[in-house]
């Protein structure tokens, strides 16, 4: 079921529930105002990492059990028994070192981790940024994140008996996974952008179809850089790089699979072979963990193209004042790539052949509200009315000769703009 659908199923209990979580207490909103401002909430990609980080095992466990279930759906008779056999596999699999056995090169990544649990078992902003760096530089992927606090150094602080309890309680009262018709699931709109936070690519039951279409070459190669047994036949390989949950993402991006065995791969699987090898790894990815390398669907029309009122160098000086997450919401909304500086971000919107309305309508409330202030325009009113003051206001700016906001003519609905804008490029 989709969020919006699961939203406005739920009753005045949940409701006050998830008001409490996301809607701002000095505000008086209708319901419908308040059920929009929850799923604007719940679709920000930001809203999701900061939530999820801060979650602690069985939590893993519960969130990739839901999104490779049928229909992302399990039956709540058994579910606590099959979240805790899999956290129980995990843990057990992180001491077998048949998951993360490169544990030399996370050492540091581990100590720091438990320390910041160490403080009061939440992450803060602070903590958040530094562990992302460390990510980046020692070449830690997020899920290798999410795995790690399933190590015994950190299992102090969550292997309790309510741990199941707790971690379901935060999950529902967050609005991400819901109770219905006697099951525990997850909303359909929401499973991919979950899935990027947590950093699983795909189901294992689509990560050997894709693991299928390598070599055998290729799959030593995969092995040997999660420092596993490189042994064995083909099959055992695939096996292994599965329950070591190395990541397809990770591994096709590997030096030794060149663009030409990206091409042979996207030529079995039925997708288009243009593009640079990210373009590629991204194309093969969304293609097998949807499915169509089994079921081939027929290409979708080409997509209309909307009308845009404003030219292009306005369009970029409006989606380059948001900021980085507010960019990658958008894109992820529409399946754009979201790689690169910003102002490659901004050129793929502007090739997206949307318009400014649709675009911006990705965003939360919030976010609207917040770039709305950075300039220093009137923040309030509906969704609709704030993104029509954003539009009208890059609209009629006057722009310098570096092409930034100068000045800004009156415009009725915009309140009273200032009559000289910071530049927005530096947002």
């Amino acid at each position: 079921m989709k969020l919006a659908d699961l939203l406005a199923e739920i009753g005045i209990d949940d409701l006050e529930r998830l008001v409490h979580e996301h809607a701002r207490a000095d505000e008086q909103l209708s319901r419908p105002q308040l059920l929009a401002t929850i799923e604007g909430v719940l679709r920000s990609y930001r809203f999701l990492q900061e939530f999820l980080l801060n979650r602690q095992p069985p939590t893993f466990a519960i969130m990739t059990l839901l999104l490779d279930a049928p229909d992302l759906a399990l039956p709540m008779s058994g579910f606590k028994e099959s979240v805790l056999a899999e956290t129980n596999r995990l843990c057990q699999a992180l001491d077998s070192r048949d998951v993360l056995a490169r544990d030399d090169q996370l050492r540091v990544y581990r100590r720091v981790f438990y320390q910041a649990r160490s403080n009061d078992h939440v992450i803060d902003a602070n903590e958040a940024a530094i562990l992302g760096v460390l990510r980046q530089e020692l070449d830690i992927a997020q899920a290798e994140h999410f795995l790690l606090e399933h190590h015994a150094d950190l299992r102090e602080f969550w292997q309790q008996d309510e741990a199941f309890v707790r971690e379901l309680h935060a999950l529902r009262s967050a609005g991400l996974v819901y109770v219905r018709d006697g099951k525990t699931l997850v909303p359909e709109d929401l499973a991919a952008a979950i899935r990027q936070v947590l950093g699983v690519d795909m189901s294992p039951t689509s990560a050997r179809r894709l693991y299928g279409y390598l070599s055998n070459q290729d799959l030593y190669e995969a092995l040997a850089a999660i420092e596993a047994p490189t042994s064995g036949s083909k099959e055992e390989r695939v096996d292994r790089l599965v329950s070591h949950m190395a990541q397809p993402r990770a591994v096709l991006r590997l030096r030794s699979i060149g663009l030409d065995r990206l091409r042979d791969v996207c030529k079995e699987i039925g997708a288009n072979v243009s593009g640079a090898k990210e373009d590629l790894v991204d194309r093969i990815v969304t293609h097998i963990a949807a499915g169509r390398d089994i079921y081939r669907e027929p290409e979708p029309p080409p997509r209309i193209r909307e009308p845009r009122r404003l030219e292009e160098k306005r369009f970029a000086l409006l989606f380059s004042g948001l900021r980085g997450h507010e960019l990658a919401n958008i894109l992820g909304q529409f399946e754009l790539r979201r790689g690169g500086s910003k102002s490659i971000q901004v050129g793929t919107l502007w090739e997206a052949q949307l318009s400014e309305e649709t675009l911006l309508n990705a965003l939360s409330s919030a976010d609207l509200e917040s770039f709305l202030r950075r300039i220093e325009l009137k923040a309030g009113g509906s969704k609709v009315e704030r993104i029509e003051r954003l539009i009208e206001f890059f609209a009629a700016a006057g722009l310098d000769e570096g092409g930034q906001v100068a000045a800004v003519e009156a415009v009725p609905s915009l309140g009273q703009p200032e009559t000289s804008i910071p530049p927005l490029a530096g947002e």
